[in-house]
């Protein structure tokens, strides 16, 4: 008979073990919930719970070289309650007419395929999708980098000292856009069918929010497939390994997308990970002011500077 299971070693494979079962519970959970009516009063219904369980698992696995975020909660809530509920909004109300106009304009109808059956069957395109989405947040998330006016708005997301679920979703909302709502609101219209977009954006959207569970968990060897919290947390590095350029890990879904363009990167020591020391570049410490990192990417906040001088100003009698 072989030797008994202990405890300790259910534990340690639970490890690996947790997020690839969560993922798919939740996202058998989001597609079997097909409810038109919540979706439009309530968008992105399922973030919240999902980053109420990644918590949970924060607690469960803890990390021992995770940094305390709670004074930052306040700069949390408000980053995601206006990116969950209002920057896809904002965004669809402004750019989906834009781009009906364009594709009506070139093509003579709403959408760039009249019928959904020129796209191939259903399987075809959910891995289209998936494929489409994690290549473009890819390469845009390397630009987020490169390029000066996007860092602007974009380092707001790495001035944190750990990642974890409660700031999955700090970001400037222009930079929140940019790498997530864009592309999706391109992709409604090409023409895929309603059921293949059901399924393969939730899909990549779940997955991106595990990217960021600050708990200590395993990824083996997905590492070099998804983008899991060991090789998340080495893109967030203090020190950019040399020889990387900007950063390391931009993937948002999928690390492969790293490996075959030569910028994946996740040290190991005797078969274990190495952990990064999670920061921002150059040492910049947490921004915990919501408008600062709302307005000054946008030379806006000498706005609130001025109206908080005129307020505390006396009246001249």
């Amino acid at each position: 008979m072989g030797a008994p299971v202990s405890a300790n070693n259910v534990a340690y494979a639970s490890r690996y073990a947790i997020l690839p079962a969560l993922f798919i519970v939740f996202l058998a959970v989001r597609i079997s919930l097909r409810a038109p009516a919540l979706d439009y009063w309530l968008p992105n219904w399922d973030a919240l719970p999902i980053i109420g369980t990644l918590i949970i698992l924060e607690r469960l696995y803890a990390y021992k070289y995770a940094n305390s975020q709670r004074s930052l909660l306040a700069r949390d809530i408000a980053s995601t309650f206006v990116n969950l509920f209002v920057t896809g909004a904002v965004t669809g109300f402004v750019v989906l007419p834009i781009l009906v106009f364009f594709t009506q304009l070139y093509f003579g109808r709403k959408l760039v395929f009249a019928s959904s059956g020129q796209l191939g069957p259903l399987w075809v395109q959910i891995a289209a999708i998936v494929l489409v989405v994690s290549f473009f947040r890819y390469w845009m998330h390397r630009l987020q980098h490169s390029n000066e006016f996007l860092w602007k708005l974009h380092s707001y997301h790495h001035r944190v000292t750990d990642i974890q679920a409660s700031n999955i979703l700090v970001s400037n909302p222009i930079d929140f856009m940019l790498r997530n709502v864009l592309i999706i609101l391109v992709l409604g219209i090409i023409g895929f069918k309603p059921l293949a977009l059901l399924i393969a954006v939730p899909a990549v959207q779940i997955y991106g929010f595990f990217s960021h569970c600050g708990g200590d968990v395993k990824g083996g060897w997905l590492n070099y497939l998804f983008v899991t919290p060991e090789v998340h947390r080495w893109h967030h590095t203090v020190e950019v390994p040399e020889g990387y350029g900007y950063s390391v890990n931009y993937g948002v879904e999928f690390s492969f997308w790293d490996v075959l363009f030569g910028t994946y990167y996740l040290p190991q020591k005797d078969g274990q990970t190495i952990p990064a020391r999670v920061g921002y570049p150059g040492g910049l410490a947490d921004e915990s002011n919501y408008l600062r990192l709302l307005l000054v990417p946008l030379g806006l906040y000498e706005i609130v500077l001025w109206l908080r001088r005129a307020v505390r100003m006396p009246t001249i009698p």
